[in-house]
């Protein structure tokens, strides 16, 4: 996870300017630990993290945050894990961040979308970034996902054990 965390950090750094502040949105899973361990990487940027257990009060608290005026979000609340429909407080919570207006780095997988599919599960975060672990999740390739997943990169080297593609997907470049 500390691989991964400082793959995201690097990025986040390639996504901002030195003295920009980032914002850091945590879920409670493996995802969320990436993000944190992303927050403890990052160099010459203030990245400020919320842990999110709990989406209804982070709801009410996006505005608050954004008045700081974020350069970066980093959508760490879900995984490829989700397989289930969100709640609405869950959709609440990715509305408002699609709302914000601000560029989002999303850790593997945008937040409520389907890795699998490539669709959203009721809503999913749209990312400018997804930074994906390991490899490309299949549901990417998919047209649905396009918008939700915005330039793909692909953090190989984080000690995984390598997934060679043999399906043509390597180099496959989003629109």
């Amino acid at each position: 996870m500390r691989r991964a965390g400082e793959a995201v950090a690097r990025q986040a750094e390639r996504m901002t300017k030195s003295g920009d502040r980032i914002l850091v949105v945590a879920g409670k899973g493996h995802n969320g630990d990436d993000a944190r361990f992303a927050a403890e990487y990052i160099k010459d940027r203030r990245a400020d993290v919320v842990r999110v257990a709990d989406p209804e009060p982070v709801t009410a608290q996006i505005p608050e945050l954004t008045t700081a005026n974020p350069s970066l979000i980093i959508d760490g609340l879900f995984g490829i894990g989700l397989n289930r429909p969100l709640a609405l407080p869950w959709i609440r919570l990715i509305q408002r961040i699609n709302a914000a207006n601000i560029p989002v780095l999303a850790v593997d997988v945008p937040s409520g979308l389907s890795a699998d599919s490539g669709e959203p599960l009721e809503e999913a975060v749209r990312a400018k970034v997804t930074l994906t672990l390991g490899a490309v999740k299949h549901g990417f390739l998919k047209p649905p996902a396009w918008p939700f997943v915005g330039k793909l990169e692909v953090a190989s080297d984080i000690g995984l054990v390598p997934y060679p593609f043999e399906n043509g997907a390597h180099g496959f470049k989003m629109p």
